[in-house]
């Protein structure tokens, strides 16, 4: 599971770092459906639990990458994931929030800079006793 702010570089490290592992991410959702990121996301959460529990029940190894800045976001992923027994990995990744703006703003359909910020005051970073594994990363 995937946590950072949008422009964190949550895709930049999966492709690093796990490269060729199946990734469920919302904001390809989002993009499929063309729905913003603030639009109302309902579609695009039940969209992601539903490709979630296929990788779950073929016990296929994926990666869920959304912002999950929030206990209580990570922990509705983290139940789903529990109830199909996998083995759960929290990679945060947090660089500074200056350099988050500025990859923000190179991507094709970057997040308002107030939602951002916003978010940023908001994140509670994950623990380890949310999962098996946490790594932490600025990059």
């Amino acid at each position: 599971m995937m946590s950072g702010l949008p422009g964190s570089g949550k895709d930049t490290w999966l492709s690093s770092h796990r490269a060729g592992l199946t990734v469920v991410s919302l904001d390809e959702i989002r993009s499929q459906l063309g729905i913003g990121p603030e639009d109302n996301q309902g579609i695009v959460i039940q969209r992601a639990k539903e490709s979630c529990r296929e990788l779950l029940r073929a016990k296929q190894h994926f990666a869920f990458n959304a912002t999950n800045l929030l206990p209580q976001t990570r922990q509705r992923w983290i139940d789903l994931f529990v109830d199909y027994d996998s083995r759960i990995e929290i990679v945060y990744v947090e660089p500074p929030l200056q350099v988050i703006l500025e990859q923000n703003r190179e991507r094709e359909h970057p997040v308002p800079e107030h939602v951002i910020r916003d978010l940023a005051e908001k994140c509670e970073p994950p623990t380890i006793a949310e999962g098996h594994a946490l790594t932490l990363t600025d990059h």
